[in-house]
């Protein structure tokens, strides 16, 4: 039965089936779900839902007294003040900054020691990258400005680890914005981390071989995805969410990906949002073949592939995600300065706050480097950004330049 509820009434082990809301009123994507705990619903609250309907034939139905009504209100009440204690605080970008420095070597260094283990043809558990995931979680909720920016920065020596990394980070930051539950976004990001497992059996000279490959070669190159689910240690408990993304992460949405050749809504959701954050960051790093791409040319292709390649409701939001402009992106001004990007306003994505560093016709650095809010009207006199510069093509280090 359809039941029309407040949201004050709905309750965890429900299965919602209408918002009663415009979609471009809201930032989620998912029209139909359970709802899994008190953190879905004060997701749901911060959206600006207010009443929703339900299917108890796919969920529970309200308590059957009133008594019991005020017993669940109370201990939801409880639970809310509880989620609001434990959540981790909120630092400023430099603290977390630091951080999230020391977390992205830990992470690598376990990655690439279980891409070892698959070398050498044994199986590998992927249950010893759960502890690191709750670590950039909580990363990622303290300041999301820090993590996914640093993991973008990767050793050609260690790329596989270092991709595996970032992907995971992106797509932790992607599923928190679409408001997908807690327990979602770590399955998902287990299986970023371990997706490219399989590639450990390959030859290296095939991945980071420099133009194309052979028929041959290709095929090879493929085997990777189901090479990678054979040798994670006893695959039967890793969750559904994980193993998707695993299988699906080449997947493309017009049905020219591989293994499966799967299209559209054949695709999970996992494996859909898996495909857009390995894209990304792929041509954000730089390869012994080709230069990194500035983000903003990256999310421009995504962008433009939308809907042939993929889902383009989850390109857009992956967009809000990151910004147009990402926190760390090397950008040209009216004025002809170099800028990185420092923070992003949720509202106007174009118009970020920067940090001013170099003067392209002297070819000089800023004796001492500027903030701006390009949002402001009053007190820039740098104008607003022109394009997205490559930090290579200018000679710059972008470590040296990432926000702090």
């Amino acid at each position: 039965m359809i039941r029309k509820l407040t949201i004050d009434q709905l309750l965890p082990g429900m299965y919602v089936v209408d918002l009663h809301k415009r979609w471009l009123d809201h930032s989620l994507w998912i029209k139909r779900f359970a709802v899994s705990d008190e953190a879905h619903i004060w997701k749901l609250k911060e959206e600006g839902i207010t009443e929703v309907s339900i299917d108890t034939a796919k969920g529970i139905d309200l308590p059957p007294s009133p008594i019991a009504r005020i017993n669940e209100v109370e201990r939801r009440i409880k639970s809310l003040a509880e989620i609001k204690a434990e959540a981790p605080r909120q630092v400023s970008l430099g603290e977390e900054r630091r951080r999230a420095t020391r977390l992205l070597g830990e992470a690598s260094g376990t990655v690439s020691q279980l891409m070892l283990v698959a070398r050498a043809g044994q199986h590998v558990d992927a249950a010893y990258l759960e502890p690191i995931i709750g670590k950039m979680m909580e990363s990622v909720i303290r300041n999301p400005d820090a993590l996914v920016p640093l993991a973008r920065l990767k050793r050609q020596e260690a790329y596989a680890s270092e991709h595996a990394v970032a992907t995971a980070a992106l797509i932790i930051a992607f599923g928190r914005q679409q408001g997908m539950p807690e327990p979602e976004i770590e399955k998902l990001a287990l299986g970023t981390m371990v997706k490219d497992i399989g590639q450990s059996a390959l030859d290296s000279r095939l991945i980071t071989k420099p133009g194309m490959l052979s028929k041959a070669e290709y095929s090879i190159v493929q085997s990777h995805v189901e090479e990678g689910l054979a040798v994670l240690e006893a695959t039967s408990r890793l969750a559904e969410t994980s193993v998707a993304v695993v299988l699906e992460h080449h997947e493309r949405y017009n049905g020219c990906g591989y293994p499966y050749r799967m299209a559209g809504d054949e695709i999970s959701v996992a494996g859909r949002m898996a495909a857009i954050v390995d894209t990304y960051d792929a041509m954000t790093s730089a390869r012994p073949y080709r230069a990194a791409m500035a983000p903003s040319h990256a999310l421009r292709q995504l962008y433009d592939e939308g809907g042939t390649q993929y889902d383009p409701t989850l390109v857009a939001a992956f967009i809000k995600t990151v910004g147009i402009y990402p926190v760390g992106t090397l950008v040209l001004l009216e004025s002809g300065h170099l800028a990185v990007v420092e923070q992003l306003h949720p509202d106007n994505m174009l118009t970020p706050i920067v940090r001013v560093i170099y003067h392209t016709g002297r070819r000089q650095y800023l004796t001492e480097p500027a903030e701006v809010d390009l949002a402001r009207k009053i007190g820039n006199h740098y104008g607003l950004i022109v394009r997205a510069e490559n930090y290579e093509t200018w000679g710059i280090s972008p470590l040296r330049w990432q926000p702090a």
